[in-house]
Parts: C-alpha cells; sequence; structure tokens
C-alpha cells in the first residue's frame, strides 16, 4: 500500500541470486544482490517522514563504546522533538543508531516491499517455509558498531546505504554453546555473547555495500561493523519450521534441566524425540512464563546534532 490503502507494484527486490547461494542458503554465509538502494522508501525524506511517524515505542535510539567495551556500553537515549530530518543529520555527524523496529512489516508504504523480499526468497529457494517474520530498519552513523551476538530466529541483512562489515563467527563453541542459547530463550540473558578478538582469525568477514545482503545458518554470532556513510539496512528475522524445532528442543532442555533436575545432552533436532521436546516445550511456555530481558532502556544521553557525538549527556 501507499498510504492511501492502494496497492503498490513493487516489482522483484532480489536482483542476483545464484546457484551457490540457493544450494548454501542457510547452511553457511551466502550473499544475494536487492535493488532496495534504488528505492524512494530509502531516501532521507522518506526515511525522516518514517521516523515521525513509527510508534515511538518501537523505536530504539542508541549509541555505543569502543570494541573492548563491548555491550555494557550499550546506552539509550531521548529523541527529544527534533524532526525525522534532524534525527538524521545527528546520525551523520555523530555516533548513533536508530532502530525502526517491524517498521517493514507494519507500516504501510513498506509492507509491500517486506511482501515482495519474502516472495522473492521462497521463489528463488524451493521448498523454503517461514512460519512467522519481522523486520525493521536499522539506520547508524559512520562509526556505530553491533557486538557480538547471536539471534533465536534465522536472519536475512539487506544492505541500502552506506558501508559496514559484518563477522559471522561459527555456531558453534567456544564463540556460542547450547548452554548460552538455553539461557538466551529462557530469557534469562539478552543475546549478546563474551568476545575475544582473536576469534577473528575464524570468522567470515562479509564487506557489505548497497544492493547486498548476506544471511547465515541458525544461531551463527556476528558482529557489525559501519565503515562510511550513514548506514541503512533492513532486518529481516525469520521463523522457519527447522529454526523452531531447533529452538524448541534447547528450550525444552533447558525446563527439563532447571524445572526436573534433569542433564539431558542430546540437542538432536530431527525424530520423533525432537517433536516430542517441541510439544513439551510449547506446553511448558504456557505453564512457566518467563519474561523477557530488556536492552538498558533508561535515557543517559539527549540526542543533538551540534555535538561530535551527535548526543550529549543527560545530568546525573
Amino acid at each position: 500500500m501507499n498510504g492511501t490503502g492502494e496497492t503498490q507494484n513493487t516489482g522483484k527486490v532480489v536482483t542476483e541470486w545464484t546457484k551457490e547461494a540457493q544450494s548454501g542458503f542457510r547452511k553457511k554465509v551466502v550473499v544475494g544482490q536487492h535493488d532496495l538502494h534504488q528505492r524512494p522508501e530509502f531516501l532521507d525524506e522518506a526515511l525522516a517522514a518514517l521516523i515521525e511517524r513509527h510508534p515511538r515505542d518501537l523505536i530504539d535510539f542508541c549509541t555505543m563504546g569502543d570494541l573492548d567495551e563491548g555491550a555494557d556500553s550499550w546506552r539509550a537515549g531521548d529523541p527529544g522533538d527534533l524532526s525525522g530530518l534532524e534525527l538524521l543529520e545527528a546520525v551523520k555527524a555523530g555516533k548513533l543508531w536508530i532502530n525502526l523496529r517491524e517498521a517493514m512489516n507494519v507500516d504501510p508504504d513498506y509492507r509491500p516491499l517486506y511482501d515482495q523480499m519474502l516472495a522473492d526468497m521462497k521463489a528463488n529457494n524451493p521448498g523454503y517455509k517461514t512460519l512467522n517474520a519481522e523486520s525493521g530498519i536499522l539506520i547508524s552513523s559512520p562509526t556505530a558498531q553491533v557486538f557480538i551476538h547471536s539471534d533465536v530466529s534465522e536472519t536475512i541483512l539487506w544492505h541500502v546505504r552506506g558501508k559496514k562489515r559484518i563477522r559471522i563467527y561459527p555456531a558453534e563453541a567456544p564463540y556460542v554453546t547450547d548452554e548460552r542459547m538455553e539461557a538466551i530463550l529462557h530469557m534469562e540473558q539478552t543475546e549478546d555473547l563474551p568476545f575475544e578478538p582473536s576469534w577473528d582469525n575464524e570468522c567470515e568477514a562479509v564487506d557489505l555495500e548497497p544492493g547486498m545482503f548476506t544471511s547465515w545458518p541458525l544461531h551463527g554470532p556476528h558482529r557489525v561493523q559501519n565503515l562510511s556513510g550513514m548506514n541503512v539496512s533492513v532486518t529481516m528475522e525469520i521463523v522457519t519450521p527447522e529454526s523452531l524445532l531447533k529452538n524448541g528442543v534447547l528450550h525444552a532442555n533447558g525446563v527439563l534441566r532447571r524445572r526436573f533436575g534433569m542433564n539431558p545432552t542430546s540437542v538432536e533436532a530431527s525424530g520423533p524425540s525432537a517433536y516430542l521436546k517441541l510439544a513439551f516445550s510449547k506446553m511448558a511456555k504456557k505453564i512457566w512464563r518467563n519474561t523477557k530481558p530488556m536492552p538498558k532502556s533508561e535515557t543517559t544521553f539527549e540526542i543533538d546534532g551540534n555535538q561530535p557525538s551527535g548526543f550529549r549527556d543527560k545530568a546525573a
């Protein structure tokens, strides 16, 4: 739709998806091409208007420290009454990160693009089935970064503006463990992970330029470093039957461990036992509800485009 309720004809978004990418999709790090960077929805004026109309409780305004400071340096900020264009200028000049959560799938101007992106991925990957998906828009400064973390859903990152490097690590110990994924699924911690600089020797690094997108295996730890320009990316987090089953097994193991003192060791995500664990996990979630640990929500700074960092600290 275009804001008036009329359906838009977006045309295909994915412009290149090789046989190699198709065969490696969801099994390894793969890269494709798209045309979102040529769409008017991602010009400054359109993004500024989106920031102004998107529900404020679905927007995160953040900054962060250096790599060695890690996720503890992540801070939330207050945009005040700045306009969308003023916020974009602060992002361009400072060290800021804006996350428009679910913007692609809830905003009527962007929903047609989101629908087409999913349709393209299904058309290019026979048998690919999605159960649920959310898609947001990230707008970040030339020097911004996201520390290492592991998503519980399968992820596709569509890069639209600026340049960034994503480093993706194997979905195995020591980078991420079954125990840590259990804790994330039981909402005992956020998706942030500990990091050792030497791990960069084992990662796959992808330098993303406008028109590129990438995906990687489920639970693959990754971190992002912006290289130049105001960065705009679209994130897509997808639940598939395979991710649902894998997470169900890990969650069920956690219930058996935490509630019944058992020590399950199998994380096998196939066969009758896996489906039994998935059913048990769904039942357990109805009986024992957990509260998700939220990222830091106390605002410690105000966005200010006149500052080199793009913000000023609030008084203690």
